[in-house]
């Protein structure tokens, strides 16, 4: 499974991310960030399926600090 979740410590930051995206037609969704993986986030975190590393990159670009990135299945 090819990583699909940017977390982030906080909302605001994830916000931020999210607008950039939007602005560059990178579609993404705000979810609830899995029990495990909450450790330092605020608990949601942008889900990217399709063009992840694009949008892994322009946020960092933009200097928009994350917490991690990992593979998620919400099916």
């Amino acid at each position: 499974m090819d990583k699909n979740l940017i977390m982030f410590s906080s909302m605001t930051l994830l916000m931020k991310a999210k607008e950039l995206l939007r602005r560059n037609n990178i579609m993404s969704k705000t979810v609830r960030t899995p029990a495990r993986l909450r450790n330092r986030s605020c608990g949601y975190s942008l889900q990217v399926n399709r063009d992840f590393d694009e949008a892994f990159n322009l946020i960092k670009d933009n200097h928009i600090p994350i917490i991690g990135v990992s593979a998620v299945d919400y099916n």
